[in-house]
């Protein structure tokens, strides 16, 4: 054969040409560790935001975003709906790549990072995957109820709401089998452990307008308590262990923050037009508001808003850049 070197070099080339192209660079900012980055759901973009300047910077995807969860402090895993595919997002390298091949459908992630193993939920298959990070390998699939939309993992339990077929099904971690599962309220939405009752939210049934959360017992599906925070509650959360739990409705676009020992309202105050997310950090909430276009930086005691940026088409997920040492 003629000039088999060129033909390997040439070979090589393409090959590592086609990896590149998969690598799409994040906006470089000048202080990692003050940046949130934020996906959209009116377009195909993830936009960096330094958060003590005001700067912010947009990176054009060729996907949407479904759900994120960190591995390491300024790396993620992230999902896309419709892509037979999971990302990592690595903001302290800047950059978003692919690392494995999966079925379309993945709505939610978790990670367990004791074991290094990630759990995506396919609203699809209707399956939960329990997949090796380090061997990128898929260990088992587990069957549960209607289009699986939330996940929350707590010790040896993977907590996961089947939001079509109205039921939370529990997973033990050790040996990734249902232990047992129970019905909640219709048309779920919102999934929370507070160290002793799991809560949803939702939507409510068909013709009704549900502004509850309600506690359910783990163990036997026991409704044990509601609590009144806003219309159709969507995500519900804690900043810790024993803090209070805050509720975020898009139904009248409010964020509510009940004591999770009274179960009492503290306050509720408005925010942007259709909440959809919330992360919290050592100080401050942070709320994207879908239709409001705008991101909120809240105290997390007194609720009050610190900042408010503009932040056009649809602001959806937030996480944070760094390694936060």
């Amino acid at each position: 054969m003629k000039y088999p070197f060129i033909i390997i070099a040439i070979i090589i080339t393409v090959t590592l040409n086609g990896c590149t192209s998969n690598v799409i660079a994040l906006p470089k900012m000048e202080n990692d560790d003050s940046v949130m980055y934020i996906s959209h759901l009116k377009e195909n973009a993830i936009t960096a935001l330094d958060l003590a300047t005001g700067r912010e910077e947009k990176v054009s995807l060729p996907f949407r975003l479904s759900s994120i969860a960190e591995i390491k402090p300024g790396v993620y895993m992230a999902s896309v709906k419709e892509k037979e595919s999971l990302f990592v997002i690595d903001t302290n390298e800047n950059k978003v790549s692919p690392y494995m091949e999966i079925e379309a459908g993945i709505l939610e992630l978790k990670y367990d990072s004791e074991k290094g193993l990630l759990y995506t939920a396919n609203g699809k298959s209707n399956m939960i995957q329990v997949i090796d990070i380090e061997k990128q390998e898929v260990l088992k699939e587990v069957s549960v109820g209607e289009y699986p939309s939330k996940m929350v993992h707590q010790g040896e339990r993977l907590f996961v709401l089947a939001s079509k077929s109205g039921d939370v099904h529990v997973m033990n971690t050790s040996t990734n089998n249902i232990t047992h599962s129970f019905s909640v309220n219709e048309r779920p939405e919102g999934l929370h452990f507070d160290g002793k009752n799991i809560w949803t939210g939702g939507h409510g049934a068909t013709g009704e307008l549900n502004e509850k959360v309600i506690a359910y017992n783990p163990e036997t599906g026991e409704e044990v308590k509601t609590v009144t925070t806003g219309l159709m509650p969507i995500q519900i959360s804690q900043v810790s262990g024993n803090s209070s739990i805050y509720v975020l409705s898009h139904g009248d676009h409010s964020l509510t923050k009940f004591n999770v020992d009274t179960y009492e309202v503290e306050k509720k105050i408005n925010v942007g037009d259709n909440p959809s997310f919330m992360i919290a950090d050592e100080k401050n909430l942070y709320v994207s508001s879908l239709d409001g276009d705008e991101v909120l930086v809240l105290d997390k005691e007194s609720l009050d808003v610190l900042d408010k940026y503009a932040i056009a088409n649809g602001p959806y997920l937030l996480f944070k850049g760094g390694d936060r040492k």
